[in-house]
């Protein structure tokens, strides 16, 4: 069987029909010539495609060059670059929910750093949902809001640009009342900050979340 008959590249080309945008072209060539991508794997024993699918996330190997303004088509030598795609290609979230004058941050266990962290809330996008929707969806589910109210749209954040194929929307908001979800996806504790304390954390170092950090730049941004 060559390469470009293999379930992670057939996949790989389904993919590039459902979502066009995730596949533009641009300074990296992505190079789709079953001949080449045939070529490339049995030269460098490396694999590319959708290499792992799960509910939340692709792992996607394209094989891509570099193209320069004014280089001939094909000058460059392809290589492979990986890269995380979000399962649902819309609809991610960072909240900034607010309690009593307080920001509200979990403090969450993260498995792929071994440790735990403290940041504003988040989730994955979800088929059907809107960005608001699935804010209200997540405050609910990991704080345990009731109602969620006085919602403003702040920007989008791109927390990895290197291998994260998304953006989340942030949103700033007010929560009428907290629960505890310990114990729910490694949530360990709520923590309520002010500004001036939440601001301090980050001076500190205690706050080294990229989506925390981002989303409470555009959040001083909005308010100074």
């Amino acid at each position: 069987m060559r390469y470009h008959e293999t379930h992670a590249w057939v996949r790989y080309m389904e993919l590039r029909e459902q979502r066009p945008a995730a596949f533009q072209q641009g300074m990296l060539e992505i190079i789709t010539d079953p001949d080449t991508v045939d070529a490339y794997c049995e030269t460098t024993g490396k694999r590319l495609g959708v290499l792992y699918e799960s509910p939340y996330h692709l792992l996607v190997v394209d094989l891509v060059r570099q193209v320069a303004e004014g280089d001939a088509a094909g000058s460059g030598k392809p290589f492979s670059y990986e890269r995380m795609l979000p399962a649902v290609a819309s609809g991610a979230v960072v909240a900034i929910p607010v309690y009593q004058g307080r920001f509200v941050l979990l403090r969450q266990y993260r498995h792929a750093l071994r440790e735990y962290m403290l940041s504003f809330p988040r989730g994955f996008g979800e088929v059907g949902i809107s960005g608001r929707d699935n804010l209200c969806k997540e405050l609910h589910e990991e704080i345990g809001a009731q109602e969620v109210k006085n919602i403003k749209r702040l920007g989008t954040v791109a927390a990895d640009s290197g291998i994260l194929g998304t953006k989340a929307e942030v949103f700033c908001c007010e929560v009428d009342c907290l629960c505890s979800r310990k114990g729910y996806e490694g949530i360990e504790s709520l923590e309520l900050l002010s500004q001036s304390e939440l601001s301090d954390k980050i001076r500190a170092g205690a706050i080294s979340d990229g989506f925390t950090l981002a989303a409470f730049a555009l959040y001083m941004a909005d308010n100074t």
